[in-house]
């Protein structure tokens, strides 16, 4: 508690540096010529006199100076002077500080953006079951800059594969609207039924997509994200079942995901569906082929 008190103490003399440092000037240079008054009645000249009370008093510099490293918080008067200096600058030079202003805005949000998905990429623990081994596999081309897999090619890899224990894939992320009473604008994350089992996720609420869901002309169901599901239905458990319209059809909603659920390519979507591919479509003749 002393030590607080002393630390305090400190702060508010340093707030007040100009004043103390007057008064206490002041009182030094009293000290000085009381001994150099002692000194001129024993006959020494006023200027030698005046020196031997500097000496006495372990003279006046480093006096000041170790009056204010015990009685304030000189870093603290520092920095105070730099940014009265800074301001005054500035003012001078209003074009000048609007120009550096805004510099510094654009870095540092540049370097915030950039650093917070470098932090989850790189640095946080992906939210996953033994995230440690979960792989993205794929094709790449000099033309596409994301990774990628053809359907025919993707049957072929899940059916004959032996090096995962799952495989599993997303489509893509589309626009998409909530067609009922009060209209939204979405976006829409299209995966494979087995995509959250997969990545070792299940949902906070309800379930996840069963394989026929995930077929053309199957049952048109949905899982919401925790974000839509606590700021459109504030967090109402009964929104299992219920019927939401989105681009004009009826679609269940199953359950909803983790709060803290995302997606691998960490992009922004408000609710989930089954791909639903036609496969026989994308490959024909996938069922008379032979291992790649």
């Amino acid at each position: 508690m002393r030590k607080l008190r002393a630390w305090w103490m400190r702060f508010v003399g340093s707030l007040h540096a100009g004043r103390a440092n007057g008064e206490f000037d002041a009182e030094l240079e009293s000290n000085i010529a009381l001994h150099a008054e002692e000194h001129l009645h024993a006959g020494i000249p006023h200027d030698e006199a005046r020196r031997l009370a500097l000496i006495h008093l372990g003279g006046a510099g480093p006096t000041q100076q170790a009056w204010r490293d015990r009685n304030t918080l000189p870093w603290l008067e520092h920095l105070l002077q730099d940014v009265s200096y800074a301001m005054r600058g500035f003012r001078r030079n209003p074009l000048f500080t609007f120009t550096v202003v805004i510099t510094l805005a654009l870095g540092i949000g540049a370097t915030t953006a950039v650093f917070s998905v470098v932090d989850r990429i790189l640095f946080r623990p992906l939210p996953y079951t033994d995230d440690h081994q979960l792989v993205s596999v794929g094709l790449i081309a000099p033309i596409i800059p994301q990774e990628f897999m053809l359907g025919g090619s993707y049957y072929d890899w899940q059916d004959h594969q032996t090096a995962f224990t799952s495989l599993t894939s997303e489509t893509a992320i589309n626009e998409c609207d909530l067609t009922e009473h009060n209209p939204a604008h979405l976006t829409c994350a299209s995966v494979e039924a087995n995509f959250l089992p997969t990545l070792g996720v299940s949902p906070a609420l309800g379930r996840n997509f069963l394989p026929e869901e995930d077929r053309p002309n199957g049952p048109k169901v949905a899982l919401i994200s925790y974000d839509l599901w606590r700021a459109r239905y504030n967090r109402d458990p009964s929104v299992l079942n219920r019927l939401i319209d989105i681009d004009g059809h009826q679609v269940r909603v199953v359950g909803v995901l983790p709060d803290v659920f995302e997606l691998p390519t960490l992009e922004h979507f408000d609710l989930m569906v089954p791909e639903a591919l036609d496969r026989a479509a994308i490959e024909p003749s996938i069922s008379q082929r032979g291992p790649p």
